[in-house]
């Protein structure tokens, strides 16, 4: 037979390899040599062996035939090629074939790259009730990255399902502030208690004017010196002087309350609330950093302040 192959008689080879049953040989003969993958299936079909189906599926995913490999590899039980699978199905976007080929692979091999890209598959297909099942038994998926991946790719629903799962709150709080989910965001930024999160949870209620919820996120970043500016400029740069007056207001009574926050609302009284700037100073003239609070009297005309200061 290999004779016959050296001697370009392919279709002679094929039929000596068919006769002895070296059926390996023979359908390698039907994909490399005379190149016809219809005639291979047709000859997998008729001896039906696990390592001629394999054959048969590495030959139609390297053409991106990628159901007829999957429904190959399949056949052949086989889940050894399942990074190829996985990058050309990523490429051709066959996600529903890649689910079906994972979820054979998994019961055969418990990688974790295989249960990882299965979760991903299911994202991509919608199938939420399945990747919630999937994620809540035990697994070896790197869930945080696939929850990373999902974040990215705008499948907000799957990486909420996925960061609650690992806690990961601050990430939680981002995606339901993508689903518009402001409640869930501020109850989930509460349990990552990190500024960085208040902040982004923060500003995409004021954005959303979700004022109240903004308000008891501003509430924890106020308290931070160096994030106060941050703050203010976010809601003046967009009007919403009112909203700012009263969070600073809510915040005076916080016990980390800081001179930054009284001088800034006096700033503010004096641009905007001229008529409430006198008592706030009777108040709390000890806690005000006077040289700012003086400028922005002076600025604003309020003389009677300037000369109580």
């Amino acid at each position: 037979a290999n004779i016959a192959i050296n001697n370009q008689l392919y279709e002679e080879a094929f039929a000596i390899f068919k006769k002895f049953d070296v059926n390996t040989s023979a359908i390698q003969v039907l994909i490399e040599n005379v190149g016809n993958l219809d005639r291979a299936y047709e000859f997998a079909e008729r001896c039906n062996e696990p390592a001629v189906w394999s054959q048969l599926g590495k030959a139609q995913l390297q053409q991106g035939l990628v159901k007829e490999a999957i429904d190959s590899y399949i056949k052949a039980d086989d889940p050894s090629a399942y990074v190829d699978v996985v990058q050309t199905a990523h490429k051709t976007e066959s996600w529903e074939d890649v689910v079906r080929y994972l979820q054979m692979a998994r019961k055969k091999a418990r990688e974790s790259y295989i249960e990882t890209e299965l979760i991903y598959a299911y994202a991509k297909t919608g199938r939420l009730a399945d990747l919630e099942e999937f994620v809540s038994g035990p697994n070896h998926a790197d869930i945080q990255k696939i929850g990373d991946r999902c974040f990215e790719a705008g499948m907000y629903e799957a990486a909420k399902l996925l960061y609650n799962n690992i806690s990961n709150f601050a990430r939680l709080a981002i995606t339901l502030v993508h689903l518009q989910e402001y409640q869930g965001a501020v109850d989930s930024a509460r349990k990552a208690n990190s500024t960085r999160t208040w902040k982004e949870v923060c500003f995409s209620c004021v954005e959303s004017g979700e004022f109240r919820l903004a308000q008891m996120c501003g509430l924890h970043i106020v308290v931070h010196a160096d994030e106060l500016e941050d703050l203010i400029t976010h809601y003046q740069d967009r009007g919403y002087f009112e909203e700012l007056i009263s969070l600073l207001e809510a915040a005076l009574g916080l016990e980390r309350a800081h001179m930054g926050m009284f001088t800034e609302l006096a700033i503010l009284y004096s641009k905007y609330k001229p008529e409430k700037m006198k008592e706030h100073l009777e108040l709390f003239w000890s806690r005000v950093n006077i040289p700012k609070v003086l400028r922005a009297a002076e600025q604003a005309h309020l003389w009677a302040e300037l000369v109580f200061l």
